[in-house]
């Protein structure tokens, strides 16, 4: 608060009313400290959560300053420690703050009371703000002990206002992307495209992690210089390097001086143009997300009726029950999308790696990829189309489960195995079909059975762990209880168990086809029995869920 004492006067060139700004501001804060706040929700102790992740985001911070020791250009390496804490941020602003910035909770409060859009937009920028900085501090906390020690204390200095500065510009960037796109698309379809969003952008920092030590290790760029060119000053990241590299009192010339004007420019012009240009409709924004879209609910077809699939898998009526269920939720769950689109961005991350292609000759990266080590490490693929099962249990309204006590229901168990089905059918055979056509184009129609077996296998093994683990009912538990560690073990598990069935199709693709064919007949088998096990098995539904 203090911070924003001395920014009084910039708040109100911006427009807002300062005394309100603060109000909120300290109101929201307060709020936090006495209960962890909503984005930092875990399983176990919350309110350590956010400490916890500034610790994890420390330790990262080792990965950046690593760089300082091996890349000879001080610029350079700037420019690529603030590409990943812009990038760290932007991801974190997208996918844990964007409910701040677009909470609607408190609209009753806010939106009667003669409170402006500029008041209102600053004071939950300066909110988001205040985490996002100390992340940013946390990320780059080792860095900027190896800048003071190699180029003194002055560059030290200059590293943490820009590091500020970093928080601020990705900041601006994130919610100028929002505002504008709120006023192309409203309502339900604004929320979707900001969780497609976190969507991608959760794959590109894993494909970050994954990439970057290769490229860093590289003797190319640890030997380079970084060269200005007319389309640095459109990076951000430049811009905060070069505010840095005016005070490394070395070589100073007016492209770097250019390069630290732009930084401190978007900072200020960017604040101005957002908070007095753009918060007109962000009022607009925060009442259509507290309105329910109906008109989207109503996705009933009438007329002619067509052919579904659940006629064909399902074997009672709970099990449509429970299939319709499934499809319907998955559908409209954004948070369900996010824990598990992820993981189809993942394969074609670990593809990239496992692959190595040569951009310049298909034929040899066709080659390379003909090899029957890559065939098995594809079947690995295969897993990640069934992570929609281990998000089935959970939702945001656990209370609706009482529904299953309140309806005359038996056979409860009918109902998971046909949310199961529909899981397998909506996410898994698409992935597999996607594997069919990469074999045949690669190894030919020799290596079908093996990936029909392994898909089988893949089955099976996510089956019993249903029966291990006791899955409870579709959608009746808590997000907030899902335990990660024990996610984790379990996945960890299912993957050695995966790895045993790969080596097993491996050594029976070598016997006879009949061999081949028996022991595919006795996978299904297993697969009956294990649905049969699911559908008799007892469930409780606890009072706490109802």
């Amino acid at each position: 608060m203090f911070i924003i004492r001395l920014l009084k006067h910039p708040i109100q060139w911006w427009g807002a009313d300062y005394n309100q700004v603060e109000i909120i501001l300290r109101t929201k804060l307060s709020m936090d400290f006495r209960r962890s706040p909503s984005m930092f929700h875990a399983s176990g102790r919350s309110e350590k959560t956010f400490k916890f992740q500034l610790i994890v985001l420390l330790i990262l911070g080792i990965f950046i300053a690593f760089g300082f020791s091996t890349i000879s250009s001080f610029l350079l390496n700037l420019t690529i420690c603030f590409g990943i804490i812009m990038t760290m941020l932007g991801s974190s602003i997208i996918t844990e703050f964007s409910s701040v910035l677009l909470d609607h909770r408190d609209n009753q409060i806010l939106l009667v009371r003669p409170i402006s859009n500029r008041t209102l937009l600053l004071a939950r920028l300066l909110h988001i703000q205040f985490y996002i900085g100390f992340m940013a501090l946390s990320l780059s906390a080792i860095s900027s002990i190896v800048i003071a020690y190699k180029h003194g204390a002055i560059a030290f200095l200059a590293f943490l206002i820009a590091v500020g500065l970093c928080a601020w510009i990705t900041l601006l960037i994130t919610t100028f992307f929002y505002m504008a796109l709120s006023r192309v698309i409203s309502g339900e379809r604004f929320k979707d495209m900001v969780s497609y969003l976190q969507i991608f952008m959760a794959v590109i920092i894993f494909g970050g992690y994954q990439f970057l030590p290769r490229i860093m290790e590289s003797d190319a760029l640890r030997n380079s210089t970084m060269q200005i060119h007319w389309w640095t000053y459109l990076i951000p990241p430049a811009w905060l390097a070069g505010f840095v590299d005016v005070f490394n009192l070395k070589e100073i010339n007016s492209e770097i001086i250019l390069l630290a004007s732009i930084a401190l420019l978007v900072c200020i012009a960017g604040a101005i143009f957002l908070v007095r240009f753009l918060s007109g409709g962000y009022s607009r924004v925060l009442s259509e997300g507290a309105a329910e879209s109906i008109e989207s609910e109503k996705t009933v077809e009438r007329g002619k009726t067509k052919f579904s699939p659940l006629r064909l898998f399902c074997i009672s009526e709970m099990e449509q029950i429970g299939w319709k269920l499934a499809m319907s939720i998955t559908k409209r769950d954004r948070k369900f999308k996010q824990a598990v689109y992820p993981s189809f961005g993942i394969i074609i991350v670990m593809a990239v790696l496992m692959i190595k292609p040569d951009f310049s000759s298909f034929a040899n990266t066709i080659q390379r990829l003909s090899e029957n080590k890559n065939f098995y490490f594809f079947l690995f693929f295969g897993f990640f189309g069934t992570t929609a099962i281990t998000q089935l249990p959970y939702t945001d309204t656990p209370e609706g489960a009482w529904i299953y006590k309140a309806l005359p229901i038996k056979n409860h168990g009918h109902i998971l195995t046909g949310a199961v089905k529909a899981l397998l059918l909506k996410f898994f055979l698409p992935l597999v079909m996607i594997l069919l056509a990469i074999t045949l184009m690669v190894w030919g129609v020799s290596k079908v059975p093996g990936l029909v077996m392994g898909s089988m296998l893949i089955i099976l093994i996510n089956l019993y762990s249903i029966i291990l683990t006791k899955m409870p009912l579709p959608f009746t538990q808590a997000r907030d209880m899902q335990q990660k560690s024990t996610n984790m073990a379990k996945m960890f598990f299912l993957m050695v168990l995966l790895g045993i069935s790969i080596f097993l199709v491996s050594l029976i693709l070598n016997l006879s086809i009949w061999i081949v064919a028996a022991f595919c007949v006795l996978i299904i088998l297993m697969i009956i029995n294990a649905y049969s096990i699911i559908r008799k098995r007892s469930y409780v539904i606890n009072a706490s869920s109802t």
